[in-house]
């Protein structure tokens, strides 16, 4: 259990808690945006939003580096001024971001959903019909925040795993935040074990994120147009619990509007070679994921490298006694697979956040 425990990833963190100028600086821009946010109309808000995120992308040099080597590995044929456009706007979304989980819970739970419009919901009604729980997969992409809290506010037993950070002061008042309108938040780590598979036992709905290790349990698998290492958590849960393995992803229409696609589980490989299967899986995912972020590469609220192979690590040994397959590294280059969601090209117009 132990084991598994190591390879379940955060489902979210605070893009800027690294980049704020100190933890404590975010903890009390939160609380005093918790104060303000009710006296304040939300156009004002968004608008300072953007305000704020444009001066944080000006003003973190080693945070836009970062950013601007994720966008490049997104659309490599896309010149600089493509990405630097890009970059501005994924600092705009993180902040947007901040900005809906503290309003939350001013906001009436009938018109939170009304903000969110939703498309395959059906693939996860068909999943719950199967009675082994729902892994929900995505992309750290649009205002995932706040729709989050739509499985809970239709009355599904939800829950997120985060990431335990710095100060606790601060993990805490993330913490409620986010459990605000009744998803159940999980500190990563071996404590969480058990009650995600009591929650995935009750058919529940367990959400994750895998587009960016933070652990360090991961894989390389070719992403976009290189390896990276890319969390292992939801896959291997998935294998070791029948839960069904959905991605989804969202995307903001317009500051407070949002779309929800879910799209088809995926259908895991069962070989009974528990490290290829978990690398061959890991791919699948690796795939939808690239699906996602290129719907809008300005919305993938990541300001970490994600490239950064240096941090893979092959726990799976010891989590389900296996000898890790000396050729997992090897993955054939992701080519089409009929989606209409391109990558876009160095011509594409500005499509402001």
């Amino acid at each position: 259990m132990v084991g598994l425990a190591c390879m379940v990833g955060p489902a979210s963190r605070g893009s800027i808690t690294r980049i704020s100028g100190g933890s404590m600086s975010l903890l009390w821009a939160l609380r005093i945006g918790a104060l303000l946010t009710p006296l304040v109309p939300a156009r004002v808000g968004y608008w300072l939003c953007r305000i704020i995120g444009v001066a944080v992308f000006l003003g973190h040099r080693r945070a836009r580096r970062h950013v601007l080597d994720n966008l490049r590995h997104v659309c490599p044929q896309c010149s600089r001024r493509w990405r630097l456009w890009h970059a501005a706007r994924v600092f705009i979304t993180a902040v947007m971001n901040y900005y809906d989980l503290v309003r939350i819970r001013s906001v009436d739970r009938h018109r939170l959903r009304e903000l969110i419009e939703v498309r395959g919901w059906t693939h996860v009604e068909e999943a719950l019909s199967r009675g082994r729980g729902v892994i929900v997969i995505s992309a750290h992409l649009g205002n995932f925040n706040v729709v989050a809290q739509y499985p809970a506010e239709l009355g599904l037993e939800t829950a997120i795993v985060v990431e335990r950070v710095q100060p606790p002061q601060l993990f805490a008042y993330l913490c409620r935040l986010r459990s605000a309108t009744g998803v159940r938040v999980l500190p990563s780590g071996p404590e969480a074990v058990p009650a995600i598979l009591r929650l995935l036992r009750r058919n529940g709905v367990l959400l994750v994120a895998g587009d960016r290790d933070v652990t360090g349990h991961s894989r390389l698998v070719r992403f976009f147009d290189a390896p990276a290492p890319l969390p292992i958590g939801p896959v291997a849960l998935a294998q070791r619990t029948g839960a069904t393995l959905l991605p989804a992803f969202t995307i903001r229409l317009t500051p407070r509007r949002s779309l929800v696609v879910v799209d088809p589980p995926l259908q895991l490989v069962h070989t009974g070679d528990p490290e290829r299967d978990l690398v061959e899986n890991l791919q699948q995912v690796a795939r939808c994921l690239e699906r996602m972020i290129r719907t809008d590469p300005g919305q993938w609220a990541v300001l970490q490298p994600v490239w950064a192979v240096e941090k893979c690590r092959t726990p799976l040994a010891e989590a389900l006694g296996t000898v890790p397959a000396p050729d997992h590294l090897v993955s054939p280059p992701v080519g089409t697979d009929g989606s209409t969601r391109t990558a876009p090209s160095p011509s594409d117009p500005p499509n402001p956040t």
